[in-house]
């Protein structure tokens, strides 16, 4: 995701902005999209400041992330993280066979794609998509790079998890030029 603004205030006069780099991953798509740090002075780096709709700005602050994980909002605007809110629901989960035939999930919801990070490096390797909202992945864009153009297409014509039709780019030019069964 990249940087992540928040700020945190006492209500009294204007509150601190900050600025930093996303570090984890609370929505579940393989992308950061939450910064840690130790919200409630616990001592502990097992709080965030997430960005839960990608606008680049933190919307949520979370307490000991995880199961027991409590959220809340800044309803004032004045960097004062006192409305708590309830435990978002989790997304639906995509399922799909990868080219090299390991079975891989995700969170997601049909219709919009998801970036997935398979190699760990932080940055997206291919977008999923689900079609059907059947939750098995339809669409896989496999990326040429970091944020690059699509190196392939591959399509799940028979709705089984697993792509039947490849379209690529063979030469490098940015044109997909080849298909395979």
């Amino acid at each position: 995701m990249g940087l992540v603004e928040y700020s945190f205030g006492t209500g009294d006069g204007a509150p601190q902005d900050w600025v930093s780099e996303a570090d984890l991953d609370l929505g579940g798509t393989g992308t950061a999209d939450a910064v840690c740090l130790d919200f409630d002075g616990d001592g502990l780096l097992d709080d965030a400041m997430w960005d839960s709709d990608g606008d680049g700005r933190a919307d949520r602050s979370v307490l000991d992330v995880g199961d027991e994980g409590r959220y809340f909002a800044d309803a004032s605007g004045a960097g004062v993280w006192d409305l708590e809110l309830t435990a978002p629901e989790p997304a639906h989960e995509l399922r799909w066979t990868d080219a090299a035939g390991a079975a891989r999930s995700v969170p997601g919801d049909g219709g919009v794609p998801v970036d997935v990070d398979l190699d760990g490096d932080g940055d997206p390797d291919v977008a999923v998509i689900d079609t059907d909202g059947d939750s098995l992945v339809d669409v896989t864009v496999v990326r040429a790079g970091p944020g690059g153009r699509a190196a392939a297409i591959e399509v799940d014509e028979r709705s089984d998890g697993r792509a039947d039709v490849t379209l690529s780019d063979t030469d490098g030019d940015g044109r997909l030029d080849a298909v395979a069964r």
